[in-house]
């Protein structure tokens, strides 16, 4: 069933900013900070039931939060220096002889879809690239600076990585009994991690199922070793 309008555009704005597989990278450690924060629960206190829930809830959120915008912020660092970078390399394209040049530009693309293609395809793109970049004024490159895009993406980010604890905290504050609203926020969170996990190895060209269940167990040793350790 294809998705509402509204939804398709929510969802192209979103994978604008943040595309595949970063997404659900960062919705799958947002999960392993709540459930590594759930599970601790056990850990530090003799007496889950004492706990005051909507406090601690309040710290999940809070701790979400801050890994969100401490990844937000990586990812605007990184692409300023990735433009920074750039410029520097086209500066030595424009300084060097075409041999070496093409080979930085060979090496950069070498982990791009251009490596699948033939020989003379590479060769003609390749030669198209310094062409190019050879032409470039030196004083029309930029200085890296932090773009409105940079910032949007790194909101988009700080989302991904909070949305877990939409998904789970409900089930942890509604449930009366301490010990049944974990469990049931360890099952729900198992779920979405093989769920996400799956999208992960669908966007990698992964074994979906295994990636999802790796995934899985890596959550499900969190709880097992939180039990272990509070026994």
């Amino acid at each position: 069933m294809p998705l509402p309008t509204f939804m398709r555009k929510i969802k192209k704005t979103l994978m604008k900013y943040l595309p595949s597989p970063t997404w659900p990278w960062e919705i799958i450690s947002g999960l392993f900070i709540v459930i590594i924060m759930i599970n601790s629960l056990k850990y530090f206190s003799k007496d889950v039931s004492s706990i005051n829930r909507p406090f601690f809830a309040l710290e999940i959120i809070i701790a979400d939060l801050i890994w969100g915008i401490f990844d937000g912020w990586m990812l605007i660092f990184t692409n300023l220096l990735r433009e920074g970078r750039y410029n520097k390399m086209i500066s030595r394209i424009k300084s060097w002889d075409k041999k070496l040049a093409t080979e930085i530009i060979t090496n950069e693309l070498s982990d791009t879809l251009i490596s699948m293609c033939d020989e003379k395809t590479r060769e003609q793109i390749i030669d198209m690239v310094f062409r190019s970049l050879s032409s470039i004024n030196q004083d029309d490159l930029k200085k890296p600076r932090i773009s409105k895009d940079d910032i949007i993406a790194a909101f988009v980010s700080t989302f991904f990585v909070f949305l877990p604890c939409i998904f789970i905290l409900p089930f942890f504050l509604l449930i009366d009994n301490m010990d049944m609203a974990i469990s049931v926020s360890n099952m729900v969170g198992l779920a979405l991690l093989f769920g996400f996990g799956y999208k992960l190895g669908s966007c990698t060209n992964r074994n979906k199922t295994l990636t999802g269940l790796i995934i899985m167990l890596i959550g499900l040793l969190i709880i097992m070793l939180a039990i272990v350790f509070s026994a």
